[in-house]
C-alpha cells in the first residue's frame, strides 16, 4: 500500500518497530511532506463487512491520541485480495478501484463509507489545513473563554469602546463578548510573533513566547516585541492589539490571563504551519453573539471549502486548461464584499492552490503562488474594522512575508464620518458606474484600506474586472443592522441606504433591493463588481430567498438570460445540519451562477442539488463538490452518497418561486409546477381577502379570561393536539388594549371562518387550514374572506381542498424560514392555488366537508395510510378538472417520506 501510494505523489511509510520502545507503528503513515512530523495514520483490514469494518475504525482511532497524528483513516480491502493472483499485491492494490475507506475520529466514521482508488484515499489523507484549523479553533476557544473571565466590567466597557463593539451587560453587569474578542486578538497576535520568530521573518531579536511565559512583566514583554513588528511593517494587525493590551489594567490578573492565553497559543504551534481555513471566523462569531443583530453569519469551514470549489471547477471558464500556470492564477481577481474574518477568502486561495498542485504545476512555486494569491488575487470589504484586523491576521498567518501594501482589505466605512459624510459600508458601491479614474474616485466611494502602516484612504478599483463574487452577505432587516448606530446616525444611515436603492442607475438593480432587507443589496454588488463576459458569482443565501414573494426580482436579476446563467443552487435537507451558516436556525441554499457569454442560450437549466447530508468537515466537502460536478456531467453515482439532483429549464424559473429548493423529492415540485399550471385553480389572493395578519392582532389586542362585550374571539395558537379535525372553534376572547378601541374595531371587521396557518410544525401539523362556525380572527392564523361569490361555501371548499394532498403540496411549496418550522408571510398564503370557483364543481367539496369535517387527520408523516385524507383526494380529483387520478396517492407517499416533513435526524436508509 505505502509503495503504490508513491504514484500518487504521497510519501508514506508502511508499518514498522519503533527502534528504541519496540512499539508498533500504524499500518501506514502518509506525511504531507518528506520529513514532515505531522501524518495521516491508516488502518487497514482485509475484508468489508461490519465486523472488519468496525476493527479498522477502532484501531484507527487509537493513533488520533498521539499528538503527531492530525488524521485517521479505515481502509478495507476486499476480501479476494490475499487470494493467489497472477499479479503482485503491490499491483493488484494500484489497479483496485474497490478499495472501501473513511475517515474517523473518536466519535467513528466522519461522513460515509466510499469506495475507490488510490487516488481517493490520496485525497482523504489530504485534508492537512483543515484538520489544524479545527485543533487551534477548539484550543483558543477554550482559553479565551477562561483568560476573558479575569477581566473586571470596567475594563471590559472601555475595550468595548475600543473595538466599536455593542456593550449590552447582563444582570451580572458585564458584558463577556468584548473582553472574548480582545483575548481573541491578543492570541492572534501572539500567534504571529510566534510563526515570525521561528521562520525568521522580516522582525530581528523577537522574544519566544516561552520567554515572555516566564517574564515577570508578560503584558511588557508582549507590548515591546509588538511594537518591534509594528515599526516595520503589519499594522492593521499590530495597531488593534497594542490597543486592547494596554487597555488591560497593569495587575495580576492581567499577568494571568495572558499566561492563559499564551499557554493555549504554545499549544496551537504544531499545527500552524500548513494552516489553510480560517481559525478566527467561528471563534469571532461565536464569542461575538451578534449575528442576529447585524446579519453577519460565519461561514462554516466546510461551506467555505465547498462552495469555493463549486464556483472554481476543474473546466473553470476563467482557467480553462491552465490551472498550473501560476501568472495566470495571480492575475486573478476575487472579491468578497462582506468577508468578515475572510473565511471564504481562505478557503478560495486553499482552493486556487490544489487546482494547481492536481494540475501538475510545480511544487516550487507554490510558496510565490501563495503570497500572489493574498497580495493581488483576493479582495476583502467589510464594515467592521475588527474583522478585517482578524482577517488580515489569518492571512498574515498563512503568509507571514506578505507586503501589506499589496493587500487588498478595505474597512467599509458605515455610519458618519469624520468629514459628516455619510457612508453605507459597501453598498456605496451601487453608486459607481464603473467609468471612474480611481486616482480621481468620487468621495462616496473612497474608503478604508489595511496598508503596512495602519489604514490609508483608498478605492477598491473592481467594478467589471472581478473573475469570481464569493460572498455570504448579511441577512437581517436594515433598521435591526444599524441599531448600534446612535439614533440620529442610524437615520441618516437608513435615509442614505434608501437613496442608493432608488439612485443606482441599473433599473434591475433597483428592482432587485428590497430596502428593508440588507442582503438583497449585494446581489446587485456582485452584478457591477463582475466581469462581464466570464465572471462567477457563489453566494450563501437563506433558502426563503429561493421562495419568498418579495424576492422575485432578485431572482428575476439572477436568471437574466444576458446577465447570469443560473448554473446551480444546493439546499440542505439534512435536519442534523440545516444551515451553511454557523449561529442560525434557518434553511440555507448556495448558489452558482455565471456569466451568460456574448450568446445567451435560451435551452440553458438550472440543476438543484437536495442533501440528505450536509458535510460537516473539508474533506467531506471536497468530495460532495467532486460530486456535484460529476452529476452536472451527467454520471449521478457519488452524488447519491448525499442527496438528489434534478434540472429545470432557467427560463420557466423565472417569474416564479424556485420551489425546487423545498424539496427532497424533486417529483414533488414538478407535481406542484402541474397545478401551477391547471387553469381551474387560481391564486387565493384574487379571490379572497387574505388578512390580517397575526401580528396586527397582537398589537392590538389583548387575551381576555372572560367574554366580553363586545364579544370577540380569535384562534391564538396552533396545538397540534387540539387542531387534528378541519372543524374547530375558538381558543380565546380578546379584548383591545388600552386606546386601540379604533384599530381594533377596523380589525374585528376582517374575521372569517376560514383561517390558514402562518406557522407550523410539519412534523406535528394535522390541519394547515380550519374552519369555524363563528367567524374569528388568528394569531397564529390569518383569515380568508371570500369575495364575489358564496362564502360559506367558498370556505367550505377551500378547506377541504388546503387539507387534501394536493392542498398540503401547494403550502409545503411556500415555505419560509425554516424547511420544517415554516413561516407563511400573507404573500404566500395569498399565493396558494385554490379551486376557481366558476371552473370546479364546489358541492362536492362542501359535501367532503360536511361528510369528514369533525373527523380527526393524522399528522403530515402518516399522510400516506389517513383514510379521511385519502378521501379528501378522491373528492378533490372528482371537483378540480385537470388533476390526474393516479397522482395522489404518489404525492401521499412522497410527502411523508420528506426529511422537512418528518423532522427526523437521520437520512432516510433502506434497511
Amino acid at each position: 500500500m505505502a509503495d503504490a501510494l508513491s504514484d500518487h505523489d504521497v510519501h508514506a511509510t508502511p508499518e514498522q518497530t519503533r527502534p528504541k520502545t519496540a512499539g508498533k507503528r500504524c499500518d501506514v503513515e502518509i506525511r504531507h511532506q518528506h520529513g514532515d512530523r505531522y501524518y495521516t495514520a491508516v488502518e487497514c483490514k482485509i475484508g468489508q463487512n461490519s465486523i472488519q469494518k468496525g476493527a479498522a475504525v477502532k484501531d484507527a482511532q487509537r493513533w488520533l491520541k498521539n499528538a503527531d497524528c492530525w488524521n485517521a483513516i479505515s481502509l478495507c480491502y476486499p476480501a479476494d485480495l490475499s487470494q493467489d493472483e497472477p499479479i503482485t499485491p503491490r499491483r493488484r492494490i494500484a489497479a483496485s478501484a474497490d478499495l472501501l475507506m473513511a475517515r474517523v475520529n473518536q466519535s467513528g466514521v466522519v461522513g460515509n463509507w466510499r469506495q475507490g482508488d488510490l487516488s481517493d484515499l490520496a485525497k482523504l489523507a489530504d485534508d492537512v489545513g483543515a484538520n489544524e484549523t479545527y485543533r487551534v479553533t477548539d484550543i483558543l476557544r477554550r482559553a479565551i473563554i477562561e483568560a476573558s473571565d479575569l477581566i473586571d466590567t470596567a475594563t471590559a466597557k472601555d475595550l468595548a469602546g475600543a473595538l466599536e463593539l455593542p456593550w449590552a451587560p447582563a444582570r451580572s453587569g458585564i458584558d463577556k463578548r468584548p473582553p472574548r474578542i480582545a483575548c481573541l486578538i491578543i492570541a492572534n497576535m501572539a500567534l504571529l510573533q510566534n510563526r515570525m520568530r521561528s521562520e525568521g521573518i522580516r522582525i530581528p531579536e523577537l522574544d519566544t513566547l516561552i520567554d515572555i511565559r516566564a517574564a515577570r512583566n508578560r503584558q511588557m514583554a508582549l507590548s515591546d516585541n509588538w511594537k518591534r513588528i509594528r515599526s516595520v511593517d503589519y499594522a492593521p494587525v499590530v495597531d488593534p492589539a497594542l490597543a486592547v493590551l494596554h487597555l488591560l489594567p497593569a495587575d495580576q490578573h492581567t499577568h494571568n490571563l495572558l499566561g492563559i492565553l499564551i499557554e493555549s497559543v504554545l499549544d496551537c504551534v504544531p499545527y500552524i504551519r500548513g494552516l489553510q481555513l480560517d481559525h478566527a471566523g467561528p471563534l469571532y462569531h461565536g464569542l461575538l453573539e451578534t449575528a442576529k443583530h447585524d446579519g453577519s453569519y460565519y461561514t462554516s469551514t466546510s461551506t467555505s471549502v465547498l462552495l469555493a470549489e463549486l464556483a472554481m471547477p476543474p473546466d473553470w471558464s476563467c482557467i480553462k486548461d491552465r490551472w498550473a500556470d501560476a501568472d495566470r492564477l495571480v492575475n486573478l481577481k476575487i472579491c468578497d464584499p462582506s468577508c468578515g474574518t475572510g473565511t471564504l477568502l481562505m478557503a478560495t486561495a486553499r482552493t486556487l492552490e490544489q487546482r494547481f498542485r492536481q494540475a501538475g504545476g510545480d511544487e516550487e512555486d507554490l510558496p510565490a503562488l501563495h503570497l500572489g494569491l493574498i497580495e493581488d488575487v483576493l479582495y476583502g470589504l467589510d464594515i467592521n474594522q475588527h474583522a478585517i484586523h482578524l482577517a488580515a491576521s489569518m492571512l498574515t498567518l498563512s503568509a507571514p512575508g506578505i507586503d501589506y501594501n499589496r493587500m487588498h482589505l478595505y474597512s467599509m466605512q458605515h455610519g458618519v464620518n469624520a468629514n459628516g459624510e455619510v457612508r453605507a459600508g459597501s453598498l456605496d458601491i451601487l453608486v459607481d458606474d464603473a467609468t471612474y479614474i480611481p486616482e480621481l474616485a468620487p468621495p462616496e466611494i473612497q474608503q478604508q484600506r489595511a496598508v503596512a502602516t495602519g489604514y490609508r484612504e483608498d478605492t477598491p478599483d473592481l467594478n467589471g474586472r472581478c473573475d469570481l463574487v464569493i460572498m455570504n452577505p448579511p441577512f437581517t432587516r436594515n433598521d435591526i443592522r444599524n441599531r448600534h448606530l446612535p439614533p440620529a446616525v442610524r437615520r441618516q444611515v437608513q435615509k442614505h441606504e434608501i437613496q442608493l436603492a432608488k439612485s443606482t442607475p441599473v433599473r434591475a438593480h433597483q428592482d432587485a433591493i428590497d430596502q428593508t432587507t440588507i442582503g438583497t443589496f449585494f446581489t446587485p454588488i456582485a452584478d457591477i463588481l463582475l466581469d462581464k463576459n466570464r465572471g462567477s458569482l457563489a453566494i450563501v443565501k437563506p433558502f426563503t430567498a429561493c421562495t419568498n414573494a418579495s424576492g422575485q426580482s432578485e431572482r428575476n436579476l439572477l436568471t437574466d438570460p444576458s446577465r447570469f446563467h443560473l448554473e446551480l443552487v444546493v439546499t440542505s435537507h439534512d435536519n442534523r445540519r440545516i444551515n451553511f451558516s454557523e449561529n442560525t436556525d434557518v434553511h440555507e441554499s448556495l448558489i452558482i451562477a455565471r456569466r451568460a457569454g456574448s450568446a445567451a442560450k435560451s435551452n440553458r437549466r438550472t440543476a438543484f442539488v437536495s442533501l440528505a447530508e450536509n458535510p460537516q468537515s473539508a474533506s467531506e466537502a471536497h468530495f460532495l463538490a467532486e460530486a456535484i460536478q460529476a452529476a452536472l456531467k451527467g454520471d449521478r453515482s457519488a452524488l447519491a452518497h448525499y442527496g438528489t439532483i434534478a434540472w429545470r429549464p432557467t427560463k420557466q424559473l423565472r417569474e416564479r418561486p424556485w420551489n425546487a429548493t423545498c424539496f427532497y423529492d424533486q417529483s414533488l415540485a414538478e407535481a406542484f409546477d402541474v397545478l401551477l399550471d391547471n387553469t381551474s385553480l387560481v391564486p387565493l389572493g384574487r379571490v379572497a381577502r387574505v388578512e390580517p395578519e397575526g401580528r396586527r392582532v397582537r398589537d392590538a389586542f389583548q387575551k381576555a379570561d372572560t367574554r366580553q362585550n363586545p364579544d370577540m374571539r380569535a384562534l391564538w395558537t396552533h396545538k397540534s393536539g387540539r387542531q387534528t379535525s378541519m372543524r374547530t372553534t375558538s381558543d380565546e376572547f380578546l379584548v383591545s388594549k388600552g386606546g386601540r378601541e379604533r384599530y381594533t374595531n377596523h380589525l374585528w371587521q376582517k374575521r372569517g371562518n376560514l383561517l390558514l396557518a402562518n406557522r407550523v410544525w410539519l412534523n406535528l401539523t394535522h390541519t394547515p387550514a380550519v374552519y369555524l362556525d363563528q367567524p374569528a380572527l388568528g394569531s397564529a392564523f390569518v383569515p380568508v374572506t371570500p369575495v364575489a361569490t358564496d362564502a360559506e361555501q367558498a370556505s367550505k371548499a377551500w378547506c377541504v381542498w388546503l387539507n387534501s394532498t394536493f392542498g398540503i403540496l401547494a403550502y409545503l411549496n411556500f415555505r419560509q424560514k425554516k424547511l420544517t418550522y415554516p413561516h407563511f408571510s400573507l404573500d404566500g398564503l395569498r399565493s396558494l392555488p385554490v379551486p376557481r370557483p366558476r371552473s370546479c364543481d364546489l358541492p362536492t367539496l362542501v359535501a367532503a366537508f360536511d361528510e369528514l369535517a369533525d373527523r380527526a387527520l393524522r399528522p403530515l408523516p402518516e399522510i400516506h395510510s389517513d383514510p379521511v385524507r385519502r378521501s379528501l383526494d378522491e373528492a378533490v380529483v372528482r371537483a378540480v378538472p385537470g388533476l390526474p387520478r393516479g397522482l395522489a396517492p404518489r404525492l401521499r407517499q412522497g410527502i411523508s417520506l420528506e426529511p422537512s416533513v418528518t423532522n427526523e435526524k437521520e437520512p432516510f436508509r433502506l434497511t
